[in-house]
């Protein structure tokens, strides 16, 4: 049986200025452009500028929000690095397929290709810490980040006195949206940030970002909150059964659940999913939206993750992410449930961590 997991540091960097101290989405960037790319912190604080001019932009995102993670949990190292992305770096490996064709395939740069695969990121993060412990990549289009998820899970099992460092992150690439727009996947008609999800069309917004989180099975003494449940499918003909069923294993229902998050992102072909298990399973209970202010990317649930923790540290739902219900009086445990274009969908489960005077664990 897999055991829940806690939380105690994260840090995002997304199309929302999530890097600013105390940022809680209580202001909203606008954006009307699709793609979007993310907002750049000042990455010579936490990365020497020589180092910055070597990396691609999925490397700099996951070792700053790595770093900002660590300062969070009031960390320094970790023993070992797990990451998801479902296209790596994207922009390098962009660069290497068009530099193949223009060159026939002769007297080519190596670097581009080096740092193309999707494991850059975990490598580069352990290279900073000097990590030389367990070190994954998973690669699962938009579950890359719940399988990362539970792996890390049955690592701190296996190693219950490990903290783990664990993220996803995804960059966006010119040629491949183009690629996108050719397929139908992308919003065209008036493209705007935050989405509207009144009066959806199809298509989405895609952007990019990175969130890392420091882990481990031990509740330490301030844990943010703590990860109890995590499962993915590929395709399902039942949506509400396929979340029903995830609540009733982990011995839940759904009056349990203080707030479910939702990825709406005001693609009109697959924003019916969510209504419909929001009308079978949570009626009157608070909705809350990301993708609309975030846009879509394969990880974006592990912003989604950071969002929630957030919540249960602040016990309040950000006015501009509420999408229904009410706001509730207390955040206990949060469901998050997310798919993208149909397929791939994922479930957590997250939960507050509270310790009494007596030690004991109170949830």
């Amino acid at each position: 049986m897999i055991k829940p997991i806690y939380i105690h540091g994260m840090a995002g960097i997304s199309i929302q200025p999530t890097t600013e101290p105390g940022y809680f989405f209580d202001s909203i960037l606008p954006y009307t452009q699709n793609p979007v790319p993310a907002c750049d912190p000042d990455y010579k604080a936490l990365i020497p500028a020589l180092q910055l001019r070597r990396m691609n932009k999925s490397m700099r995102m996951a070792i700053f929000t790595s770093q900002l993670a660590l300062q969070d949990a009031g960390r320094t190292t970790v023993d070992a690095v797990i990451t998801g992305s479902g296209l790596g770096c994207l922009r390098d490996s962009e660069r290497f397929v068009e530099a193949l064709l223009a060159d026939e395939g002769q007297s080519m740069n190596p670097t581009p290709f080096i740092q193309s695969t999707h494991n850059m990121a975990a490598a580069a993060i352990a290279l900073a810490l000097k990590c030389k412990g367990y070190n994954m990549t998973y690669v699962n289009n938009a579950n890359s980040f719940e399988s990362a998820l539970l792996d890390g899970m049955l690592y701190l099992g296996e190693h219950p006195e490990a903290t783990i460092l664990l993220g996803g992150v995804d960059e966006l690439g010119e040629r491949t949206t183009t690629f996108w727009d050719m397929a139908g996947y992308l919003k065209r008609d008036a493209p705007a940030i935050p989405t509207s999800l009144t009066d959806p069309t199809p298509g989405e917004i895609v952007a990019e970002g990175a969130t890392f989180f420091v882990a481990s099975r031990q509740p330490g003494p301030s844990p943010i909150g703590k990860v109890t449940a995590v499962e993915t499918r590929l395709e399902t003909d039942d949506h509400t059964a396929f979340v029903g069923n995830f609540l009733q294993k982990n011995g839940l229902d759904a009056d349990a659940i203080d707030a479910v998050l939702l990825g709406y992102n005001g693609d009109a072909r697959y924003d019916g999913i969510y209504q419909e298990v929001t009308q079978a399973l949570f009626t009157g209970i608070p909705v809350v939206g990301f993708k609309h202010v975030l846009g879509d990317y394969d990880t974006v649930i592990a912003a989604a993750l950071a969002l929630g923790l957030q919540m249960l540290r602040e016990q309040r739902i950000p006015s501009a992410l509420q999408l229904s219900g009410p706001q509730p009086q207390r955040l206990t445990r949060l469901l998050v449930y997310t798919q993208r274009r149909g397929g791939n969908h994922g479930l957590m489960l997250v939960e507050r961590y509270h310790q009494r005077s007596d030690n004991r664990q109170v949830v």
